[in-house]
C-alpha cells in the first residue's frame, strides 16, 4: 500500500479513536464502545486503541479480554506507564496482587509522577496485607496530587481494618470535603461509624453512598451488615436481596443472607444460602464453617427438627472435616475460627466427640494463623510473681463478668499473681473501669485474631485463662492457638470447648456429676463448692406495673427467664400440665430478639391449643425490665421456674436473693446443674428434680399451698448468705496454678 493511503487509514482509525473518547467522557457508552470496536477492526495494532478497549473490557469485569488488548499493547509498546499501569489494575481486580504489584512497579519505574499509578500499587500493597508500604504508596500518590481524594480515603480504609478509628474518620470526611461525590469515602465512612456504634450516623453514610453510585454493592452490602449488626434483620435482609439484585452471582451476599436467616433463627434459609455461596466459591472456608454451624437452629420449632439437626449436623461435621479447603486470605480463616457450634449445648446429650471433632478442625484450619506469629522466648524465674493472662469480650455488667471474672480479678492473691486482661474490643463500663484499676496492665487487643494474639504472645505469660469460650467470636479465634505455656478455660460457656489447645476446664463440686470427667476433652477441675466468689449485692427493687405488662396480681406467677433458645419442644408440655392442674396461673416470659422469641410462642401456643387450652389465659411474654424492676418482680412472684436442659446461674442467683423459690430439674451435664449446684449449697435439695413429671408435681405442690411456700421464703431469707463472698474456690485455684507452673519448670 503506498505510504500515502497508510497515514490515511491510520488518521481514520485516530479520528474514530478520538471521537470514540470524547462519547466515553459524556457517558454516552454504547455509541462509544462501537466507534472503539470500528477502530480496532481497521487496525488491530494501535496501542491507544488496544489500551482503551482494555480498560473499557476491565470495567465490563471481562478481565480476560482485558489482558489479552493490554498484553498486546504492551508487546507493542513495552515501555508504556499507561499500558503497565492498566495490566496492574487489571490483576488487582483478578485478586492477583503480585502480578499487580509487578507492573504498577515498570509504570513507577518509566514514570514515577503519575499519582494514580501509586494510590492502585497502595491497593495492591493492602491486599497483599503490606499495610504499612499501602500507606507510603498512598502518601507518594498525595505528595503528587495535594487533594488526592482516593488516595486520602485509601489510607481512610487501610486505618480502619488496623482498628484505628479515630485515625479513619478525619480521613473519610477530608476526602470527602475535596469531593463530596466519592462514594468509596461515604462507605468507609459508614463502616467507621458502624464500628462505634454510631449507626444512624453509620446509615446516613451508606445511603449517601448508594445515592451517589446506586450499582455500589459493597456499600449495599456494608449497610446490611449495619442493620443486621443493631439487630434491624428484616431491613439487612432486605438490602441483601436488593444487592443480589445487583450481581446475582455473589457469593459474599449469599453468606451475608444466610448469617441473616440463621440470625433470625430461619435455618433451613440459612443453609440454602450458605449452600449457594459455597457453589459459587468452593474454596471459601468462612462459608464452609458457617454451612455446618447452620444445621444446629438456634430455636427449635419441634421435636422433629431437634433430632434431625443433630444427625445432620454430624453428617456435615464429616464433610467439613474431608473437604476443608486450605485459604489464601487470613481474614477468611479467622473469621470461620471464630464460629462456634454453641446452641448444640441447649440438646441434652454429652457433645464431647463432636466438640473434639470440631475442635480438631478449627486448631488445623488455625496452623496459618499460628505459623504466621513471631514466637517470643519464654522464661519462668522461680522468684517472680505468675504471670496470668485473662481473655474476654466481657469486663462489663455481664453474665460472665459477675459470675466468674471479676472474682479472679478481685481476689486472686496479687502478691504471688500479676495479672494483665485482654479485652477483645468488648463494651467498656464502670466495670471495666474497676478491672483496669486492680490489675498490672490491660489491653484493648481488638477483633483481630492475629494482632490479638501476637499483642499476647509478647507478654510471655505463664498463664491464660479463658472465662468462656464460644460466646465471643474473637476469643474463640484466640483459643484455637497456642499462646502460654498453660491454657484454662472456665464455664462462662458451660461445655467441654473441644479444643487440644486448651489443657484444664475449670468447674466446681457442686456443678459436676461423678462421672463428669469423661464429658471434657480438658482436663477437668473442680473447685470447692460453685467454683466461684460471688458478691453479696445490695438491692433495690421496684414494683412492677402489672397492668401495663399484662400481669393478673391476683393468678400466681410463674417466672420464666431463659432465652428462647433454653426451651427445647420436648419439655413445651410441661408447661401444659401445670396450667391444667391449677386451672390459674401465669408463665412470665421475655420478649428477646423478635423472630426468635415468635418460635417460642408459636411453639408454647400450639402446645396449649392442643389440649384445649387458651394459651393467652396463661402466657405473657413482656418485655426487658430494668434491674430494679426484675428484681421487684422477683419479689412478687410465687416461684422461679428453671429451664430444663440448660439452667441458668446468673437469674438463679438473683432469685435468692429476692428470696424467690427456683423448681429445677438436674440433668447429666454441668450446664443443666447450675440452679441445683445453688440450692444444694443452700440445702434446699426439696427444689431438686430428676425428672419433668417431678418438676411438674412439685411446682403445683408449692402454689396449691402458699403457707408453705412462705415458708421456704423465710427459709431462703436467712440460709442465701452461705452463696456469698466465698474464698475457697479461689484459694483453691491459686494453689491449682502455683502447682501447674512447678511441673513446667
Amino acid at each position: 500500500m503506498p505510504h500515502g493511503k497508510i497515514n490515511q487509514a491510520e488518521e481514520e482509525v485516530q479520528l474514530i479513536f478520538q471521537n470514540g473518547f470524547a462519547l466515553l467522557q459524556k457517558g454516552k457508552i454504547e455509541e462509544a464502545d462501537a466507534l472503539l470496536l470500528q477502530a480496532y477492526q481497521l487496525n488491530q495494532s494501535n496501542v491507544n486503541v488496544l489500551n482503551l478497549l482494555g480498560i473499557r473490557s476491565y470495567q465490563k469485569q471481562d478481565h480476560k479480554t482485558a489482558l489479552t488488548l493490554l498484553d498486546k499493547a504492551n508487546t507493542l509498546a513495552p515501555n508504556s506507564a499507561h499500558t503497565l499501569s492498566n495490566l496492574g489494575l487489571t490483576y488487582n481486580a483478578l485478586l492477583e496482587f503480585n502480578e499487580a504489584l509487578h507492573f504498577f512497579d515498570l509504570a513507577i519505574k518509566n514514570n514515577p509522577l503519575i499519582p494514580e499509578i501509586h494510590n492502585n500499587r497502595g491497593n495492591a500493597l493492602k491486599g497483599l496485607y503490606r499495610n504499612l508500604e499501602a500507606i507510603e504508596a498512598y502518601e507518594k500518590a498525595i505528595s503528587l496530587r495535594r487533594n488526592y481524594a482516593e488516595a486520602i480515603s485509601n489510607q481512610g480504609i487501610i486505618f480502619l481494618e488496623e482498628g484505628v478509628t479515630e485515625k479513619a474518620i478525619p480521613l473519610f470526611h477530608r476526602a470527602i470535603q475535596i469531593n463530596p461525590n466519592l462514594a468509596t469515602a461515604f462507605n468507609g465512612l459508614g463502616n467507621a461509624l458502624s464500628q462505634l456504634d454510631r449507626h444512624e450516623e453509620a446509615f446516613q453514610s451508606f445511603e449517601r453512598a448508594l445515592q451517589i453510585n446506586p450499582a455500589y454493592l459493597d456499600a449495599c452490602l456494608n449497610f446490611g451488615s449495619s442493620l443486621k449488626k443493631c439487630k434491624q434483620y428484616s431491613a439487612a435482609i432486605d438490602c441483601y436481596q436488593h444487592a443480589l439484585k445487583l450481581n446475582p452471582n455473589n457469593a459474599r451476599t449469599f453468606y451475608l443472607l444466610g448469617e441473616a436467616y440463621y440470625d433470625t433463627g430461619d435455618s433451613a434459609l440459612a443453609k440454602t444460602s450458605f449452600a449457594k455461596a459455597l457453589e459459587l466459591n468452593p474454596i471459601d472456608i468462612e462459608v464452609q464453617f458457617a454451612l455446618t454451624i447452620a444445621h444446629i437452629p438456634k430455636v427449635y420449632k419441634s421435636h422433629g427438627e431437634l433430632s434431625e439437626s443433630r444427625e445432620l449436623f454430624i453428617k456435615q461435621l464429616k464433610f467439613l472435616e474431608e473437604n476443608i479447603h486450605p485459604a489464601s486470605n487470613p481474614d477468611r480463616v479467622e473469621n470461620a475460627l471464630g464460629r462456634h457450634p454453641f446452641y448444640l449445648a441447649y440438646q441434652d446429650e454429652n457433645n464431647k466427640l463432636l466438640l473434639s471433632q470440631y475442635g480438631l478442625i478449627c486448631t488445623r484450619a488455625a496452623e496459618v494463623i499460628q505459623a504466621q506469629l513471631h514466637k517470643v522466648e519464654h522464661t519462668t524465674n522461680p522468684h517472680s510473681k505468675i504471670r496470668i493472662g485473662i481473655v474476654s469480650n466481657y469486663f462489663c455488667n455481664h453474665p460472665v463478668w459477675l459470675a466468674i471474672t471479676k472474682s479472679w480479678i478481685d481476689h486472686l492473691d496479687h502478691s504471688k499473681f500479676e495479672i494483665e486482661i485482654f479485652n477483645t474490643n468488648g463494651l467498656m463500663d464502670q466495670e471495666t473501669e474497676f478491672a483496669k484499676a486492680k490489675v498490672e496492665n490491660y489491653t484493648n487487643c481488638g477483633g483481630s485474631v492475629s494482632k490479638a494474639a501476637q499483642t499476647i504472645i509478647n507478654q510471655r505469660l505463664d498463664i491464660l485463662l479463658y472465662p468462656e469460650i464460644g460466646m465471643d467470636t474473637t476469643t474463640k479465634g484466640l483459643a484455637c492457638l497456642r499462646l502460654a505455656p498453660l491454657q484454662i478455660a472456665s464455664w462462662g460457656h458451660p461445655e467441654t470447648t473441644g479444643l487440644p489447645t486448651i489443657d484444664f476446664f475449670l468447674s466446681a463440686n457442686l456443678l459436676e456429676p461423678a462421672e463428669s470427667d469423661e464429658h471434657y476433652v480438658e482436663k477437668l477441675i473442680r473447685l470447692p463448692n460453685l467454683g466461684t466468689y460471688f458478691e453479696q449485692e445490695s438491692i433495690q427493687s421496684i414494683a412492677p406495673h402489672f397492668q401495663s405488662l399484662g400481669i393478673d396480681g391476683n393468678s400466681p406467677i410463674l417466672l420464666c427467664a431463659g432465652s428462647p433458645s433454653k426451651y427445647t419442644p420436648i419439655h413445651d408440655q410441661a408447661f401444659v400440665e401445670i396450667a391444667k392442674r391449677l386451672g390459674k396461673c401465669q408463665f412470665i416470659f421475655f420478649n428477646f430478639e423478635e423472630s426468635l422469641t415468635a418460635i417460642l410462642k408459636g411453639r408454647l401456643y400450639q402446645a396449649f391449643s392442643n389440649t384445649q387450652l387458651n394459651a393467652d389465659d396463661f402466657i405473657r411474654f413482656i418485655p426487658f425490665l430494668k434491674k430494679e424492676e426484675f428484681y421487684g418482680l422477683m419479689k412478687v412472684a410465687d416461684l422461679y421456674l428453671d429451664t430444663i436442659g440448660f439452667s441458668g446461674f446468673n437469674t438463679a442467683m438473683q432469685a435468692i436473693i429476692c428470696d424467690l423459690p427456683i423448681v429445677t430439674v438436674e440433668g447429666n451435664w454441668m450446664r443443666a446443674r447450675l440452679a441445683s449446684g445453688i440450692l444444694r449449697r443452700l440445702g434446699l435439695d426439696r427444689f431438686i428434680c430428676k425428672t419433668s413429671g417431678s418438676y411438674v408435681d412439685l411446682i403445683v405442690e408449692l402454689v396449691q399451698n402458699q403457707d408453705l411456700l412462705k415458708l421456704y421464703k423465710s427459709k431462703i431469707m436467712k440460709l442465701k448468705l452461705a452463696l456469698f463472698n466465698d474464698l475457697e474456690p479461689i484459694r483453691t485455684l491459686e494453689e491449682f496454678l502455683a502447682q501447674q507452673i512447678k511441673k513446667h519448670e
